[in-house]
């Protein structure tokens, strides 16, 4: 059985870390807690058992409640093997900067280097072109391909 419980976003980890601390502590039966990146104020919990979350275990700060019922395996099996994030960028791609130096801004994809994943990037609002190197995992795709 897999339930979702939503959260604040951005405490998802925190969340899942101390459910599993107070789970671990009063000895409820939970197999596992999913903090699934792409999707954002939700942690998933799985548990061989029905789980009650009037429990004072689940009561913990920066938790908004839970999902009524359980959710079906399928649902939940595209948040175990996430496609890369370079799969669906392209060239001429506008993302967002999700962390480093530029956090926050918007950019232009000008060339992909799958093999590094890498992605050369050219800032939208910055007064000269200059070409910036990021890693994949620090963008956040906003529009595919610009027209």
């Amino acid at each position: 059985m897999i339930y979702a419980i939503r959260t604040l976003v951005g405490q998802e980890k925190n969340v899942a870390r101390l459910i599993g601390r107070n789970v671990k502590n009063s000895g409820i039966e939970v197999n596992s807690i999913l903090v699934p990146e792409s999707l954002r104020g939700y942690i998933l919990v799985e548990s061989s058992t029905k789980i009650d979350m009037q429990n004072p275990a689940f009561k913990v700060p920066h938790m908004k409640g839970a999902i009524e019922g359980e959710i079906p395996y399928e649902e939940v099996k595209s948040f175990l093997n996430p496609e890369p994030i370079l799969a669906s960028v392209q060239k001429g791609s506008i993302v967002e900067l999700i962390s480093g130096p530029f956090k926050g801004e918007k950019a232009k994809v000008v060339r992909i280097d799958e093999s590094k994943e890498d992605v050369v990037l050219e800032l939208i609002e910055a007064a000269v072109p200059i070409p910036v190197t990021v890693k994949g995992d620090q963008i956040r795709l906003i529009q595919k391909e610009a027209d």
